[in-house]
């Protein structure tokens, strides 16, 4: 048995909380193993993460786990990140210093990819005959969206006696070094996002969302593969996040590549679109209890393969206005304006992006716009109200607040969520009401720079008359 290495990344629990953001429903794919420990796959890796006090310890198990002829191959291929543009190379990714101009982080265009013709793919006869046709090799074209970080710290601990694994593929082995994967990894959690200053911004525009925020920290918004994204989000569908963890499993475990074994447990890639293309692909989706969103799966990737050019044309929506990738998500069968905005949200780079499901839509009448308690249904209009109400409260980066608040209401989460209502019920005993008005101060290119007015607090006659008997 070797001891396998952990390597790191400085980052801080109020930055980013593993325990709170891999379980509130923006991916589906990690598991927390009995050492506290969180594993799942992510560009085509099997990852092991575990929250330090301020480090985020990190190890990667590649496709080359599985033989000893695997690693050989993967030996003689380097991992080659993108090029970067002039215009790209000319930009500093340094924490962000002002509240009021927060703009999205520079990413990488994503529009073109290089394929490593040395890249393993490890697929089982049974997984090729369920779908009728062999896995296609983009699946592993996410490991080139890695970005060019500054700043970034890599350390390697020393030997963890808790996780020892047989593993023979130390990165240097593989010429896949601990650098390269920080990137991923910081790419992933959008890392260059300086939450900390998030948080003190949006508590000073909302009193309710600063009581949240006091006990749910480190919530920020994953940068997820968009293809992978989009189906899970399409599993959704009038769904609870552990029945749409097994459906994503199931995607996988048949259409997928394998990676490695990691545990006792194998561990399978995403699948492409062109995987799921087969004829039989819908009917063995509901004989996998998928239901009627077997025929969206089926329906979006044949689509989407035949008549747009496949997984690329997903992922080159990160480069489209928000109004307009999400028209186009929406043209897609069984994708509606919650699901879109999900995928503009955590995939696409549209942090504004406000997905409105029931528990938006509690939050939202509860504490925020109390006129809508009338509204029978939540129509495309209200819809599109409550979105941009929370724009205009929040600003530009509206859709991570408003993911705090979403994590908070979710059941596992409802212990601590008592604390929030004893802070509400505590602060409101002084006074009726606190109503903040959000008003728009100027828009440009889509984009509101806010400003608040705090209307005055109405105190209740009751209130008045304790506060002259306690004077006399």
């Amino acid at each position: 048995m070797a001891a396998s290495v952990w390597h790191f990344i400085e980052c801080s629990p109020t930055q980013l909380c593993l325990n709170t953001v891999l379980t509130c429903g923006q991916s589906f794919r990690w598991k927390q193993n009995g050492f506290g420990e969180w594993i799942g796959v992510m560009a085509g890796f099997v990852w092991r993460l575990k929250q330090g006090d301020n480090k985020i310890q990190y190890q990667v198990y590649t496709p080359a786990c599985k033989t000893q002829n695997n690693k050989k191959k993967l030996k003689t291929s380097k991992l080659s990140l993108p090029k970067m543009s002039k215009l790209e190379e000319s930009k500093q990714f340094t924490p962000l210093k002002s509240t009021v101009d927060l703009k999205p982080p520079v990413k990488q265009d994503d529009s073109t990819h290089s394929h490593s013709t040395n890249d393993v793919k490890i697929e089982t006869n049974q997984h090729k005959k369920l779908r009728g046709l062999k896995a296609s090799s983009d699946s592993y074209s996410t490991i080139q969206k890695a970005i060019v970080n500054q700043g970034i710290k890599v350390e390697t601990d020393a030997y963890d006696s808790i996780s020892d694994q047989n593993i023979t593929n130390k990165f240097e082995e593989n010429n896949l070094d601990s650098e390269n994967f920080s990137k991923i990894l910081h790419d992933y959690f959008q890392l260059d996002v300086d939450l900390d200053t998030m948080y003190q911004d949006w508590s000073k525009k909302d009193p309710y969302f600063a009581k949240v925020a006091s006990h749910f920290r480190g919530i920020r918004m994953l940068r997820q593969d968009p293809v992978e994204n989009l189906l899970s989000f399409v599993c959704s569908s009038n769904n609870h996040i552990s029945r749409i963890s097994s459906m994503v499993e199931k995607l996988c475990t048949h259409y997928g590549n394998h990676i490695t074994t990691v545990d006792g447990e194998e561990y399978f890639d995403f699948p492409s679109l062109s995987a799921l293309c087969g004829d039989e692909v819908e009917t063995h989706l509901r004989q996998l209890g998928f239901g009627y969103r077997a025929k969206f799966i089926a329906n979006i990737a044949r689509h989407v393969v035949q008549e747009k050019g496949g997984d690329d044309w997903v992922r080159s929506l990160r480069g489209r206005a928000y109004s307009e990738a999400k028209s186009e998500l929406m043209s897609l069968l069984g994708v509606g304006a919650k699901v879109a905005d999900c995928v503009c949200l955590m995939s696409l780079d549209q942090p504004g992006a406000i997905p409105v499901d029931t528990h938006v839509w509690q939050i939202t009448l509860k504490h925020y716009m109390a006129k809508l308690k009338t509204a029978k249904s939540l129509t495309d209009k209200i819809y599109n109200e409550i979105g941009e109400f929370y724009r205009d409260l929040w600003g530009p980066y509206a859709g991570w607040a408003h993911s705090v608040l979403f994590a908070a209401d979710l059941r596992q989460n409802k212990e601590r969520a008592s604390l929030v209502e004893t802070d509400v019920k505590t602060d409101s005993k002084p006074a009726e009401a606190k109503q903040v008005k959000a008003t728009t101060k100027k828009r440009s290119s889509g984009n509101a720079e806010l400003s608040l007015d705090a209307k005055s607090v109405k105190v209740s006659k009751a209130s008045k008359m304790k506060s002259k008997k306690s004077l006399t």
